[in-house]
């Protein structure tokens, strides 16, 4: 009674604040003006470029922003961009961060531009597992930039849905440091709390060498009630526990050339997910080096190099008694050289930013529960299982973006990729941006792109049995239980689809407006499909045997109220997120998502806001042919941060105030009640 006291109390408090944010506002400290600096972002094209030219749709997401929040996870860090569903749920589906209405496994995250593995291979379910996207140390993101809509052109395979970099804080000209701390606590007292901490230091060691350290830890604590979502409990999660440490060494011979040597480690710990099988849980250990070189030329020419290697292993005690822990470790690991020149030509009286590339990769994984357990293929005749499926790829690729005219920018890209178990796929990709007026944006483009089946996927030796969901698909034809296996299929062909998008934006003084339409189209979709039934047995096994479209618009705001009030939002409606064949959700992600989100300077020291977010209601694939929803969602948070000096910061605030479960269907666990927080973050 007392939490809810409290929990409603400050709510109210803090709603009664924002209102009268106007007739306030005169009482404020005065802001000194400062100019409003360009924002650069290197990830949208191959080359760095004004957010407003970059021939892409994107969001940068700065360090003052994580700031802000406690940090649970960057999923949640995520969630309220635009086009983008999940974030809101510790486990299962809504965890994972999708982009227009794209399955996560579309999305490729990066850390500086470099491929940081994939561990969703390593448990007995690839939906089950986290995304990668905790791997590195918060406090020292400089920002994330996020492209949604597909950028095979530059980035290859994994691309299709979108792209996460997320950029780290350059090695400073003296020693500075920070360090954090933040608590999360459920308004339930069957749900656990959260603790969060971290610890930045960077800086030189000599003229020529500089150092970087990164340490950080989230723990979990477990739920109490662990019942099943459709159940009547909390639907709880289990308890987790993530570390990461990241490194870099710098040394600068010159000011024109840079060697950085980077080495991290990570551990990654989910208990069992309660109603599950004990299979559900893992424990992920993540090693990653690599060495890189910098090079900025008198001519202009910028260059790049990086090779680096990254290994995940899964330690669970269920990987290590698998049928076939024996014979192998439950490992994944990459070896990636990237190359990439950039240079300003003129050519034909025309500005031209010109970026060429070339990357290679080695890939090999090993899951002892469901690589390689198959003695019998799908055609029923007797096989040596893989129990070590590897592949090689490399890839050129080349952009140029054209200034046609002050105003007028054309971007035209390819890129080729070889797969050794597949034919060369060409992904081109052509975009404009004009600028009509200062004020006024409208850009658009199309482009081809592709995803590979992974090792998995492709492996005619590879089963996943299940006793629940994963055989959910099954019961229109007959399956009334005793489990199935899901079947590799070393016959798939790679996925490709043609993508198009269209916006018009406006921005000047503060204010600002855009509307995007995007569509995809997308053949030789893979899909989990009946296969056969075998003394009892039932299987399923990937197939391209169908299409999907996506479509969808997404409409973005920013409106100064004041000068130190201001609202920003964002909705997205999915107009369209369909098997062609089926005529089954591609995902389940919600028709309508709104994001709203009001802050108020209150002084130079104190600031306060509100966010609130709505999920549509969304079609569940129960299996049946009957349509089934989830109903909508309206969330809302408040907080406040405080800083009493440069170096010092506090937030305090109230995730989910109403309390509000958010719950599918589907998951394995759904979205916290009400979330008190505080933390702190301190610079030195």
């Amino acid at each position: 009674m007392t939490q809810k006291f409290l929990k409603n109390t400050l709510a109210v408090s803090v709603l009664l604040v924002l209102n009268t944010t106007v007739a306030a506002s005169e009482q404020v400290t005065e802001k000194t003006n400062t100019t409003q600096l360009d924002t650069i972002v290197v990830t949208a094209s191959g080359s760095e470029v004004n957010i407003k030219d970059a021939p892409a749709s994107i969001s940068v997401i700065t360090s003052e922003d994580i700031e802000r929040q406690p940090f649970n996870s960057l999923a949640e860090v995520l969630s309220d961009l635009p086009g983008v569903t999940g974030g809101y749920s510790n486990a299962g589906a809504g965890s994972k961060i999708t982009f227009r209405g794209m399955p996560d496994k579309y999305t490729l995250i990066l850390v500086d531009g470099k491929r940081i593995g994939n561990q969703s291979l390593l448990g007995h379910r690839s939906d089950k597992v986290e995304q990668d996207l905790n791997w590195i140390s918060p406090n020292m993101i400089e920002r994330i930039e996020v492209v949604r809509g597909s950028m095979s052109t530059l980035y290859g395979s994994e691309a299709v849905g979108g792209v996460i970099n997320i950029i780290t804080k350059k090695v400073p000209d003296h020693v500075t440091g920070s360090a954090s701390f933040d608590y999360s606590k459920p308004d339930s007292s069957t749900r656990g709390d959260t603790r969060s901490y971290g610890v930045n230091i960077a800086g030189p060691i000599s003229d020529s060498i500089g150092f970087r350290l990164g340490v950080n830890r989230t723990d979990r604590a477990p739920d109490t009630d662990t019942g099943s979502p459709d159940s009547n409990s909390d639907g709880g999660t289990s308890g987790s526990k993530a570390d990461t440490v990241n490194g870099r060494l710098t040394w600068s011979p010159s000011d024109k050339h840079t060697v950085n040597l980077d080495a991290s480690w990570g551990g990654d710990k989910v208990e069992t997910i309660p109603g599950a099988g004990e299979q559900f849980g893992y424990e992920m250990e993540r090693f990653g080096i690599g060495i890189g070189h910098e090079g900025r030329f008198d001519n202009g020419l910028l260059t790049n190099i990086d090779l680096y290697h990254n290994e995940i292993q899964n330690n669970d005690q269920w990987a290590e008694t698998a049928p076939n822990s024996d014979k192998v470790e439950t490992k994944a690991v990459e070896t990636v050289l990237d190359l990439k020149a950039s240079q300003e030509r003129q050519l034909f009286g025309k500005r031209n930013d010109i970026v060429v590339g070339a990357q290679y990769k080695y890939e090999q994984v090993s899951n002892a529960s469901n690589i390689g357990n198959q003695a019998i293929d799908k055609d029923g005749n007797p096989q040596i299982p893989d129990l070590e499926p590897d592949t090689y790829s490399w890839s050129l690729f080349a952009e140029d973006q054209i200034y046609l005219q002050d105003n007028l920018i054309f971007t035209l890209g390819g890129r080729l990729d070889n797969y050794e178990d597949f034919d060369l796929n060409f992904s081109p990709r052509g975009y404009l941006v004009y600028h009509p007026t200062e004020v006024f944006t409208v850009k658009g483009g199309v482009s081809r792109s592709f995803r590979a089946p992974n090792l998995k996927e492709r492996s005619g030796s590879s089963g996943t049995s299940s006793n629940g969901m994963g055989c959910s698909s099954l019961t229109a034809l007959g399956y009334t239980g005793g489990g199935c296996v899901m079947l590799g299929n070393p016959d798939l062909k790679p996925e490709t689809s043609t993508n198009y998008e269209i916006s018009f934006g406006y921005e000047d003084a503060g204010y600002g407006v855009d509307l995007t339409y995007f569509l995809s189209n997308i053949d030789n979709l893979m899909q989990n499909s009946f296969h056969d039934q075998i003394n009892g047995k039932w299987y399923t096994i990937q197939k391209n045997v169908e299409k999907a479209r996506t479509s969808g618009l997404e409409l973005t705001f920013k409106l100064p109220l004041t000068d130190y009030v201001r609202f920003n939002g964002n909705a997205t409606y999915m107009i369209e997120s369909t098997n062609l064949v089926t005529g089954a959700d591609l995902l389940e992600t919600p028709e309508l998502t709104v994001n709203g989100a009001l802050f108020w300077d209150v002084t130079d020291k104190l600031s306060l806001h509100t966010k609130v977010q709505y999920l549509g209601k969304q079609s569940l694939a129960l299996g049946d042919e009957t349509p089934t929803f989830a109903k909508a969602y309206t969330t809302m948070d408040i907080g406040a941060n405080y800083n009493p000096t440069e170096n010092l910061s506090f937030r305090a605030g109230v995730q989910n105030v109403a309390g509000v479960k958010i719950d599918t269907g589907s998951d394995y666990g759904s979205s916290n009640p009400a979330v008190y927080y505080m933390g702190l973050t301190t610079k030195f």
